[in-house]
C-alpha cells in the first residue's frame, strides 16, 4: 500500500514538472516571436523614415533648381563690302541677356570653326542691325560659313547657345533681266507669254536662291518692268544703247543676261510659235572674257546641264540635250540653222560680227567692264508646253534652281544644308 502511495506521488511530480516546462517553453517562444515582430517594425519604420527623409530632400533640390532660358543669334545676314570684305550683321534683340559675342567662322571645305572676334553687348535693344567685318587674306574668291555666339550675363538664368549659320562669299554676280516689260509677246489664244516679264520673275527668283543658299551677292540691271541706265530707258537699252547693261556689270566677278530662245518663221516645217519639243535645248553664248575664262566655261557647262535635265524632268524637252564644251577650242559657232534644228544639242557658243567683236552688245558690254559675261537661253518660247508651264509659275523657279545649281557647281561652293 505504502508503495502505492509512493508511486502515485512520484507520477504526479513528473506530469506538473512537464506542465510547468511546456507553459515556460510557450512563453520563451512567445517573447522570442514578439521579438522578431518588433524589430521587423522597427526597420519598417526607419525605412519609411528615411525614404521620406529623402523624398524631402530631393523636393528640396527640385525647388532650388532653374531651368536656365537658351539665348541664341538666329539668321544673321551678311553684305559684301568688297573682294576682301565680307560684313556679318544680326539683331540686338538679345542685347539684354548677352555680355559679349563671338563672331566665329568656317571655310569651305573644312571641319574646325575659328573665331574671327567679339563684340560688347551694350544691353540696349532699338532695332539695331549689329555688325561685324571679316577681312579676308587675299581676294581670291571665297566662300565661308558664319555663326555668332555669345556669353550670356547672368549664367544661374541664361545659356549661351550656338547661333544658326550663313554661308557668305566675296562673289558679285550681275543679272540682267532680259529686254523689259511686255517684249516678245507670244499669244496663242490660250497663253499669253511675255519674255520681257518671264525673264524678271526668273531672275529674281534666281537671286534669292543664290543669295540664301550659296552667300552669293547678286546685282540686278531692273527690279522692275522697266529698266533705266545711264540715262536712257526700255527701248533705248533694248537697242543702240544695250552694251550699257552689260557695262552695269562693272566690279562684278560675272555676268548674266536671262533670256528664253526664239526661231526662224515657220522653222521645221511647223507654225512659228507652235514648235515641237524637240527644239528644245540650253544654248549658253559667252563673250570673249568668258570664252578664256575656265570658270566661266564650268559654270556655263554646269548651268546647261542643269537646265537640260530639268526641262526633260518637266517634260518640255527630249533627254540629253546638252553637250559639254570645256575648252575655248569646243564652243560652237551659233547660226539660226543650228539654233533652230530639231537634231542639235544645246552648248556653250560664241557669235561675232564683221569686226571680229561679240555680236551682242550685252556681250561686248561685259567685255569693256571686264567682266566674263553669258547669255543663257533657257529654252524656245515658241513652244507651246514651255509657255504653259511659264503661266503656271512651275517654270521660273525649276529653272531658277537649275541656274543656280550650275552657277555654285562653277563656282565650288558649298550649299546650306535644308
Amino acid at each position: 500500500m505504502a508503495a502505492v502511495i509512493l508511486f502515485a506521488l512520484l507520477a504526479g511530480l513528473y506530469s506538473g514538472y512537464r506542465l510547468m516546462n511546456r507553459s515556460v517553453g510557450g512563453q520563451q517562444e512567445a517573447a522570442g516571436t514578439d521579438s522578431q515582430g518588433a524589430r521587423a517594425d522597427k526597420n519598417r519604420k526607419k525605412k519609411a523614415e528615411k525614404d521620406e527623409k529623402e523624398s524631402i530632400e530631393e523636393g528640396r533640390e527640385e525647388e532650388t533648381q532653374v531651368i536656365r532660358t537658351p539665348v541664341r543669334v538666329e539668321h544673321p545676314g551678311f553684305t559684301r563690302i568688297s573682294r576682301q570684305e565680307i560684313q556679318i550683321s544680326w539683331s540686338d534683340e538679345k542685347n539684354p541677356y548677352v555680355a559679349r559675342y563671338r563672331i566665329m567662322k568656317r571655310k569651305s571645305g573644312e571641319s574646325t570653326w575659328q573665331s574671327l572676334g567679339t563684340l560688347d553687348s551694350d544691353g540696349a535693344v532699338s532695332g539695331r542691325e549689329l555688325s561685324f567685318s571679316d577681312i579676308l587674306e587675299d581676294s581670291t574668291l571665297q566662300q565661308s560659313e558664319y555663326r555668332v555666339d555669345v556669353k550670356v550675363k547672368d549664367e544661374d538664368l541664361y545659356e549661351g547657345v550656338e547661333g544658326t549659320t550663313v554661308f557668305a562669299s566675296n562673289i558679285l554676280v550681275c543679272i540682267d533681266p532680259g529686254h523689259y516689260k511686255g517684249q516678245n509677246l507670244v499669244d496663242d489664244g490660250e497663253t499669253v507669254y511675255a519674255e520681257g516679264d518671264f525673264t524678271l520673275e526668273l531672275s529674281r527668283e534666281l537671286q534669292k536662291i543664290l543669295e540664301g543658299t550659296y552667300g552669293i551677292t547678286v546685282s540686278l540691271t531692273r527690279e522692275s518692268g522697266r529698266i533705266s541706265l545711264g540715262g536712257y530707258t526700255d527701248g533705248e537699252l533694248d537697242g543702240g544703247y544695250i552694251s550699257l547693261r552689260g557695262e552695269y556689270a562693272k566690279g562684278s566677278d560675272l555676268f548674266l543676261s536671262m533670256h528664253t530662245n526664239a526661231n526662224q518663221e515657220g522653222a521645221n516645217g511647223y507654225e512659228t510659235i507652235s514648235q515641237p519639243v524637240e527644239i528644245m535645248k540650253p544654248v549658253i553664248l559667252a563673250n570673249d572674257l568668258a570664252r578664256e575664262s575656265q570658270t566661266a566655261l564650268d559654270i556655263g557647262n554646269a548651268v546647261g546641264l542643269h537646265l537640260a535635265e530639268t526641262s526633260s524632268r518637266l517634260g518640255i524637252a527630249s533627254p540629253g540635250k546638252f553637250t559639254r564644251a570645256d575648252s575655248r577650242e569646243d564652243l560652237a559657232v551659233w547660226t539660226d540653222e543650228w539654233n533652230d534644228s530639231l537634231k542639235t544639242s544645246g552648248t556653250i557658243c560664241y557669235r561675232t560680227g564683221d569686226d571680229g567683236q561679240d555680236y551682242y552688245g550685252v556681250l561686248r558690254g561685259a567685255s569693256v567692264a571686264g567682266v566674263p559675261g553669258l547669255i543663257i537661253e533657257h529654252g524656245f518660247h515658241t513652244v507651246p508646253e514651255m509657255r504653259r508651264l511659264a503661266a503656271e509659275g512651275v517654270l521660273k523657279t525649276q529653272w531658277a534652281m537649275a541656274d543656280a545649281a550650275g552657277i555654285a557647281e562653277g563656282f565650288s561652293l558649298e550649299r546650306v544644308n535644308e
